[in-house]
């Protein structure tokens, strides 16, 4: 029996289609996200249609609907852990897949900073208490400990003790911390990176909702020619993360960390930013300085999702 391919909204809507034209025992072989929804290969149920069947033709089909039932299964706990996490319903239908790594993989992209010579300075960017200051000492941290010590700036001049927080850091790892209060300090910080060293720029917090706010990032952008990176707190509200997300998409920003993994359960709105286009590159798994940001992956992504849900099971 021939494949046949039917596309739907959703996982469901797919379904429902091939199942309107093949019959309601219709075998689904496989799917995948397509621009315009889910793409579902079927085919009718050949035992609907073979009036003679062979013995080793049955165990086939009974093998093949055994392995559909348990992809049901799979797609349906997939979709249960996603609405625990908190993720909007119009993306627990695009990543509800049996293959949970893949369609991770498929829908959000995942990259590495990279800190070889010559590379555009990092500014972490994002809303107050995101964690940048904290993310900028582990950055450091790890350069240093590489042999690789980078220039740390930082512009965050209003917030009460940001800067001593993060001189307390860099004091401890023998670096100086350049404070750029405007334009000409700024330019003036930067013409201090000596032999194309790794630039970070820790900056103030910003209100997205702020036209303001939002051009001086801009301009930020432009001064220092940086890369913006947003650090997305975990555990917010999921539709709020998309509006923040979008907007500072809009200010330049292409990267995202994901911050205090460590301290909540559910992580939907990291999925939420990253389905925005934001490139997942790590996350925080502790307030150590040292070691405290970690790879994200898209097997990563996975197994946290499902180890939160289960671990709250658990001890609930």
């Amino acid at each position: 029996m021939e494949n046949e391919i039917f596309v739907g909204i959703n996982m469901k809507d797919a379904v429902r289609k091939a199942r309107a034209n093949l019959g309601e025992t219709a075998l689904i072989v496989s799917e995948r996200v397509v621009d315009n929804g889910i793409e579902v290969v079927a085919r009718k149920d050949s035992v609907e249609h073979s009036p003679i069947e062979t013995g080793i033709e049955e165990n086939s089909v009974d093998l093949e609907k055994s392995f559909y039932a348990e992809d049901i299964q799979k797609i349906s706990r997939i979709s249960d852990v996603l609405r625990w996490h908190r993720v909007p319903d119009t993306l627990v239908d695009v990543f509800s897949s049996a293959n949970f790594e893949a369609v991770i993989a498929r829908n959000i992209q995942f990259g590495s900073f990279s800190f070889s010579q010559a590379k555009r300075p990092l500014a972490l960017v994002g809303t107050a208490g995101a964690g940048k200051s904290l993310s900028v000492a582990k950055l450091s941290s790890r350069l240093v400990l590489s042999g690789n010590p980078p220039l740390v700036i930082t512009t965050d001049r209003e917030r009460a003790g940001g800067i001593d927080q993060l001189a307390t850091h860099t004091r401890r790892l023998g670096l100086p911390l350049i404070v750029a209060n405007d334009k000409k300090t700024l330019q003036q910080a930067m013409a201090q990176r000596r032999n194309n060293q790794p630039v970070l720029i820790d900056t103030a917090p910003v209100d997205p909702y702020d036209q303001n706010a939002l051009a001086i990032l801009m301009e930020l952008e432009l001064v220092t020619r940086s890369e913006l990176c947003v650090v997305m707190p975990a555990g917010y509200d999921s539709e709020e993360t998309a509006d923040v997300a979008e907007l500072f998409w809009n200010a330049g920003a292409r990267m995202m960390i994901a911050s205090r993994l460590d301290q909540v359960r559910r992580l939907g709105n990291i999925i939420t930013a990253a389905a925005c286009g934001l490139v997942m590159t790590e996350y925080g798994v502790s307030d150590n300085c040292h070691g405290g940001l970690e790879k994200m992956t898209a097997k990563k992504l996975a197994s946290l999702l499902i180890e939160k849900l289960e671990d709250y099971e658990k001890n609930r």
